[in-house]
């Protein structure tokens, strides 16, 4: 299992990354932030998990794909990708580390028309509408397909936002869909 990450959807090439199944936190304990980096950052994601094996997927085709979504966070070692992009070099330890994607529970597409809400320490930072970004992923899917075979289980994780979020100690952070939770983290 795999997943794969759409890094910006405005830039041309659009630009993608593979994580591997280690990435995904483990929900039963709190969210480290790893001691190699002093600047962890998250991004907000929409996902997918795929429902069966697939390459070269048509866009036409591509919701044929996956049944269920959910919400979560992208954590980019932001002072450590600096540093390595600036000198050129590869930049996956920067972002496909150990717990550095946050799953929520998936739900059936039929909940995309409802309203995210994420919360710090109980107070609302982001919220908005999902059938935007959820519009975008057949599209991604068809794109990365190119590239990458996607098997049964795999994800696909697209950001909501531009806004990358600083993560810092002794916080909370949940992710919502209305008065549903998704996804509730600690950090330490």
């Amino acid at each position: 299992m795999k997943i794969i990450y759409i890094e910006s959807l405005q830039e041309k090439p659009i630009s993608l990354y593979i994580k591997p199944d280690t990435a995904i936190h483990n929900k039963e304990l709190p969210l480290y932030l790893p001691d190699f980096t002093a600047e962890v950052r998250a991004n907000i994601v929409i996902m997918v998990k795929i429902t069966k094996q697939g390459k070269c997927i048509s866009e036409k085709f591509a919701h044929k794909y996956y049944e269920q979504f959910t919400m979560g966070l992208n954590l980019i070692a932001y002072d450590l990708q600096k540093m390595l992009r600036e000198r050129g070099l590869p930049w996956e330890q920067s972002v496909a580390f150990d717990s550095s994607m946050v799953v929520g529970e998936f739900l059936p597409l039929s909940f995309l028309e409802k309203t995210y809400i994420f919360t710090q320490n109980g107070t609302v930072f982001d919220t908005g509408k999902l059938l935007q970004a959820s519009e975008q992923l057949s599209s991604m899917l068809a794109y990365a397909s190119q590239y990458f075979t996607f098997r049964t289980g795999d994800l696909l994780a697209l950001p909501l936002t531009t806004i990358s979020y600083l993560l810092e100690k002794e916080t909370s952070l949940e992710g919502k869909l209305q008065e549903k939770e998704l996804f509730s983290v600690i950090i330490k």
